[in-house]
């Protein structure tokens, strides 16, 4: 069977799709690891192997590479941190700086993630930290149902200045308390 046959369909977009993470993923550390440049693969590996032994359950976080559909070519990572046995979750997305069209591909992934978080794994809010210059990803989580929570001024560093970071959360409704 083919990996396109392996590809868990809720997790696979036009552009993209959501996989678990892979040893030879080490090689292409720089577009999913989120951490000081220059990050080559010795230290995207270690992190790997941190990530795997680290996962005694509770998980405290999990990784996925996020892949172009085409080609299968790891463009981004995604990592899901709970302090809670995942009853609550923050997404961090990661994309490979190079890409140009990287507003759209994250803005894809997080229609990908967050229904899955929320709706499958019932998680009762997930959350997530957008850059105000970010508006296809900021279009993605409202769309998603997910409200501004917070905003945290000039957050992120940019060439020639700073962007305001913008807290998103999606609450799951089955976990609503009604009239409280």
């Amino acid at each position: 069977m083919s990996e396109l046959g392996l590809r868990a369909v809720y997790l696979t977009g036009p552009r993209v799709y959501l996989r678990a993470m892979q040893k030879e993923d080490g090689d292409q550390g720089a577009a999913w690891l989120d951490d000081t440049f220059p990050v080559n693969a010795g230290r995207a590996e270690k992190t790997l192997e941190e990530d795997a032994a680290s996962s005694t359950w509770p998980v405290p976080k999990r990784r996925l590479a996020i892949a172009r559909v085409e080609g299968d070519e790891v463009i981004g990572g995604v990592l899901i941190t709970s302090h809670d046995s995942f009853r609550t979750g923050w997404i961090a997305l990661t994309m490979a700086p190079w890409l140009l069209e990287t507003d759209a591909l994250r803005a894809e992934t997080l229609r990908l993630v967050v229904p899955w978080l929320r709706d499958e794994s019932e998680m009762m809010v997930v959350t997530l930290a957008v850059a105000a210059d970010e508006p296809e990803t900021i279009a993605a989580a409202e769309e998603l149902g997910m409200a501004r929570a917070a905003r945290l001024r000039e957050w992120f560093a940019r060439p020639g200045g700073r962007v305001d970071c913008l807290l998103y959360e999606a609450l799951n409704p089955r976990w609503e308390v009604r009239d409280a």
